[in-house]
């Protein structure tokens, strides 16, 4: 059976309980881009270690926000990249609209401004989850990764450490 691939994005992938790649083992991503060139997403449920005020410190950016905040790992392509999940304001031209609330940017001006504003809702991860033409769509049709619609309410997890459970749960239907 052939799937439908072009139209993913933005969607949630699971990961099937097959994967035992360590960098995907129960991970939930945020799928941003899908084309015919390959396919981009972010990791939501792997807080770091590491707090957004000791990268501030460490890159000399102000910080004004919740001092337990942290970064998360976006995945493991290039993790000094940043990619910030906004929740709330307006997106630009170029950033990538999620639905009515959400957003991604990789605009470094935009994550300065948010840095400084107590009252943002952001995600800061670092790298990202990259897929090569056609690679994400024989992962899909070999059971790798299940797909579930895009829901706000994982976006920001407040329980990332059982974002995975939930959404094998959803897929079984016992949630």
């Amino acid at each position: 059976m052939i799937l439908d691939m072009s139209h993913l994005a933005p969607c949630i992938l699971v990961a099937s309980p097959r994967i035992l790649d360590p960098n995907f083992l129960h991970t939930v991503i945020l799928l941003v881009e899908h084309d015919d060139t390959g396919a981009m997403g972010v990791i939501l449920n792997r807080p770091l270690p590491v707090t957004l005020a000791q990268i501030c410190e460490e890159s000399r950016l102000p910080f004004r926000g919740d001092d337990g905040a942290t970064a998360w790992r976006g995945g493991p392509v290039d993790p000094q990249r940043g990619i910030v999940l906004v929740r709330g304001g307006l997106p630009s031209a170029d950033d990538t609209v999620l639905d009515f609330t959400d957003f991604i940017s990789y605009r470094k001006d935009l994550l300065e401004s948010l840095l400084v504003e107590p009252a943002a809702r952001f995600r800061l991860f670092l790298g990202y989850a990259g897929w090569g033409e056609g690679q994400l769509d024989q992962e899909l049709e070999n059971g790798g990764w299940a797909r579930l619609p895009l829901n706000p309410a994982w976006l920001m997890s407040t329980e990332p450490t059982d974002l995975w459970t939930h959404a094998i749960q959803s897929i079984s239907g016992s949630a």
